[in-house]
């Protein structure tokens, strides 16, 4: 107990000496910045803030961050403000710690309790393309071919010291009044509305723009941008009156119609379910050229990837539709979930993400219930998650963070999936209504300040006991803790005995890694229990029957008199738990003749988990893989989009596998055989009639199967593929003929089986685009040829920012690494290039990550684990500051090399059989 209890104080002076000291907190922040736009050549911008402050407790030094400015430390002032004379603290000595971005301002004299101190910094900067802090954008003007520059923030997580001197921590909110001096010519926006415009009057031409003073907030929430773009103002609905713009390039502003119309809707959509106003007096929502993230939420101000807000109805996907009404909806509840109440430190950084994706798929079901797209929400994030948090280098929900570097590592399928998912389990659970009155009660408990998990926890137990959805000798911390505290996710063992018709359930963590390690802990969670039976199907009740427990010596559950031995049984209703289900060997079978005979009996999410749940558990050997392949022969029957979307995804990890392995041509074939007749079923490249046209299942299953049908060799689809885009190459005034949601597969099949013509045809496409979601698509579909020279040089490219934004770069490699010649070409690309790469990505290394995923998930044997060890030791300086995506990728590896081991003599045996079928 004494070496725990040493080891617990270790931890938290760990933590502490990355935390801000609590003596001194802010109250308000005056700030202004002046941006160099309008002068040519000039990215160095200055500012100056005033920041009030409170003493909590006496202290002789005060403690901000600031990395990466120009401080005159002759001019920074700090004064007493307690009375109307204010008295000026004398002899400052700054000192900054670069390792921790501490600015520190020392004085002999002591603070005093309840006194109020205003500390004034002087600063210059430079605008860089690091996409992070304040930092520099541009697009070329279509008219006159002008390079136009812009000035945007990013300050999530840790980057608005990189703009200004401030107290950089979530839970230090204070209030912010911005002024920006801009050229003439040039517009500036922040988070709250502007008040007034004057004269500089030192500067002729240049203008100081005031702009109202915000409500409490974090600092990685501030955000301004100056540039000369347009914007459209959308017309207020249900007497709404908050003004709602959205801003672009002027050459985009026909695409801002889309986000036009959905967020105001969003906004009141939130505003109904939360049963609390959205507290500012305007939204500004602004697609940036060069953006790092998907979106970001500052409040007021939410800036995007121009893919992600832009939308162009003649060229864009129905896909990307979606995709830009879902990020608008998940920053939009970031405005309550995140803005409104924030976490107090990252490590609940998972309040902020999971809350707004779940919020989202909720919002988009609502706006667009024709897209039927709450399931697919639902299912997606549940198989990612199963995936991802299979892993030992998985991590906590709640994640304890010392290091703020460590921050960016954890935006990832945990917090933004499992987090979605977890709320989802406990909107099924609880019921809707339950968990809307305990958010609605979180909400309004904390507004303006900060929370932690404990804090919803608690309001969600009040209003379930309250609406008797949960007993009351239970509180919903007692349940959750078991899935946010600790890593991974169950699978229950459901042990049926045919003869007394009872059935034995238990658990444990479900692992891809299959050798037990010394010392492994046995973790348990408290796993909702609903389950169907063939003869008493109960799908839409997702409450738990049972509870299996946890916290006993023996955490399982019995079930008496659950069906008679000729029925089937089939647990977690709807997928409701973030839980596999494994049954015995004749329940599976049960199951797979029920697929067969009649599918509609199992609702899809069913359908779904069932497909995945087979491939997963004969992964791991806990079930044969002649499980899954039984149960792939009633996609033949199968008409919905969901379950061949997942069978597909496990069949496409198969193909990693067996790609090398001389058995490929049997599973290849075997592929053909079950995509040939949907693909003619589907109507092969003809797109579905105007009936369908708005439901975006059916348009993403056609483009599901074409895509596969093409890639695994249907030779009506490559066919017909080249020929679809043969026409275009030749077509009179440009005019395309491919469907827009099809593009996509048609293109890269075209690629496939081309050569340098077809590539520098797609490549001047993209160049000329003016449509984010167009490029976007066309990046991915570039690294789709086979020709080897290509795909080192598109390579090269990615690393050029005159060819390829630097916030692409990651995009261009996945494409190339995705690409079964390609993944060599990537592989020797990045050993070759790690450093580059790394210096490139700065200051913003976390994006390394995703090259890692990229290679690792098509390493299969020990030559190239060592080879990945032996870079990744001799580059440990680069690679310290993303080791969680170091271990998920060198456990990848190994995993890979299990299952080469594990089944890959045995596999062939499986495809033989099947293949006959």
């Amino acid at each position: 107990m004494k070496q725990l209890a040493i080891l617990a104080v270790t931890v938290i002076s760990l933590i502490e000496a990355y935390r801000l000291p609590t003596n001194v907190m802010p109250e308000s922040y005056r700030l202004e910045i002046v941006a160099p736009f309008g002068e040519k050549n000039n990215f160095d911008f200055e500012g100056k803030v005033w920041i009030e402050t409170s003493c909590v407790t006496p202290t002789n030094n005060i403690t901000l961050h600031s990395k990466g400015l120009e401080i005159d430390k002759t001019h920074v002032r700090l004064k007493d403000i307690s009375s109307k004379a204010g008295k000026e603290i004398k002899d400052l000595k700054i000192s900054f710690n670069t390792e921790h971005d501490f600015l520190i301002i020392a004085f002999d004299q002591t603070l005093t309790e309840d006194h109020r101190y205003e500390i004034y910094i002087p600063f210059k900067g430079k605008l860089d393309d690091s996409l992070a802090g304040f930092y520099r954008s541009s697009y070329t003007d279509a008219k006159t071919k002008e390079k136009k520059w812009l000035g945007v923030t990013q300050f999530e997580a840790i980057s608005a010291r990189r703009a200004f001197p401030c107290f950089d921590e979530p839970a230090m909110k204070a209030t912010f009044d911005i002024s920006i001096a801009r050229k003439d010519g040039y517009k500036s926006i922040s988070n709250m509305p502007l008040l007034s415009t004057e004269p500089m009057e030192d500067k002729p031409g240049w203008y100081w723009d005031n702009f109202d003073i915000s409500v409490p907030m974090s600092t990685y929430l501030v955000a301004y941008v100056v540039s000369d773009f347009h914007y459209k103002e959308a017309e207020p609905i249900d007497n709404n009156n908050v003004t709602f713009r959205i801003w672009s390039r002027q050459d985009a502003i026909d695409q801002v119609d889309f986000a036009k119309d959905v967020g105001p809707k969003a906004l009141r959509f939130y505003e109904k379910f939360f049963n609390i106003g959205y507290p500012l007096p305007k939204q500004d929502m602004i697609a940036i050229p060069d953006f790092s993230a998907g979106a970001m939420e500052n409040w007021g101000l939410i800036t995007y990837r121009e893919s992600y807000l832009l939308y162009d109805p003649k060229v864009s996907a129905k896909v990307s539709q979606h995709s830009v009404a879902s990020v608008i909806a998940h920053e939009l509840a970031h405005q309550w979930f995140g803005n409104l109440v924030t976490m107090k430190w990252w490590t609940d950084l998972w309040l902020n993400e999971g809350f707004a994706t779940y919020m989202a798929s909720v919002a988009v079901d609502h706006l667009f219930p024709q897209w039927n797209s709450l399931q697919e929400e639902g299912a997606t994030d549940m198989l990612s998650v199963f995936s991802f948090d299979a892993l030992r280098s998985s991590h906590p929900v709640s994640v304890p963070i010392g290091d703020p570097k460590e921050i960016d590592e954890i935006f990832d399928t945990i917090s933004y999936k499992k987090g979605s998912s977890l709320i989802r389990m406990m909107s099924l659970f609880l019921g809707e209504e339950t968990l809307r009155a305990g958010v609605s009660n979180y909400l309004r408990e904390h507004r303006y300040h900060n929370a932690e998990q404990d804090d919803l926890w608690h309001s969600l137990t009040v209003a379930a006991h309250k609406k008797n959805t949960l007993p009351k000798d239970l509180t919903v911390k007692t349940i959750m803790d078991t899935w946010t505290l600790q890593t991974g996710y169950p699978v229950i063992h459901v042990e049926r005995d045919y003869k007394n018709g009872s059935v034995e359930i238990t658990q444990e963590r479900f692992l891809r890694d299959t050798i037990k390690l010394k010392g492994d802990k046995k973790p348990c969670w408290w796993v909702p229990l609903s389950y169907s039976t063939e003869s008493h199907s109960d799908f839409d009740t997702t409450t738990p029957k049972y509870w299996l427990s946890c916290g006993y010596e023996e955490s399982s559950q019995t079930i008496e008199e659950i069906g008679p031995e000729t029925e089937w049984i089939l647990f977690n209703n709807k997928m409701a738990g973030i839980y596999k289900v494994n049954y015995d060997e004749k329940n599976w079978l049960l199951l797979s003749k029920a697929l067969k005979s009649d599918f509609t009996k199992i609702p899809t999410l069913n359908r779904v988990q069932l497909l995945a749940d087979a491939a997963d558990l004969g992964y791991v050997g806990h079930q044969k893989y002649d499980v899954f392949f039984d149960m792939l022969g009633y996609l033949k029957e199968e008409t919905e989009y969901l379950p061949w979307k997942a069978a597909l995804g496990k069949a496409d990890a198969l193909k990693n596998y067996l790609i090398r392995n001389p058995i490929y041509g049997v599973f290849k074939n075997y592929m053909t055989s079950l995509l040939s007749p949907i693909y003619e079923k589907l109507g092969g490249l003809a797109m579905a009639n105007e009936e369908n046209f708005d439901k975006l299942d059916k348009i993403k299953f056609q483009v599901l199967i074409v895509s596969r049908s093409c890639r695994y060799g249907v030779e009506k689809c490559i066919e017909d593929a080249k020929t679809m885009f043969n026409k275009w190459k030749s077509a009179p005034n440009d005019t395309n003929p491919v469907p827009k949601d099809l593009r996509s597969a048609v293109y890269c099949t075209a690629l496939k089986n081309g050569g340098e013509n077809e590539w520098n045809f797609l490549w001047n496409k993209y160049q000329q685009s003016n449509v984010a979601t167009e490029r976007n698509s066309l990046l991915n579909v570039l690294g789709c040829t086979r020709e080897i020279w290509l795909l080192s040089r598109y390579l090269e490219w990615s690393l050029d920012d005159t060819k390829i934004r630097r916030q692409d770069t990651s995009t261009v490699f996945g494409a190339v690494a995705g690409n079964d010649v390609g993944y060599y070409i990537a592989k020797k690309f990045f050993f070759d290039n790690v450093n580059k790469i790394f210096k490139h990505l700065a200051p913003n290394k976390r994006r390394i990550t995703r090259y890692l995923t990229s290679i690792t998930s098509h390493m299969q044997d020990v030559d190239e684990l060592h080879e990945l060890s032996y870079l990744i030791d001799h580059n440990k300086e680069n690679f310290s500051e993303v080791k969680q995506g170091v271990e998920q990728a060198l456990e990848t590896v190994k995993i890979n090399i299990q299952w080469q081991q594990m089944h890959g003599k045995s596999i062939h045996d499986v495809l033989q059989k099947f293949s006959k079928i």
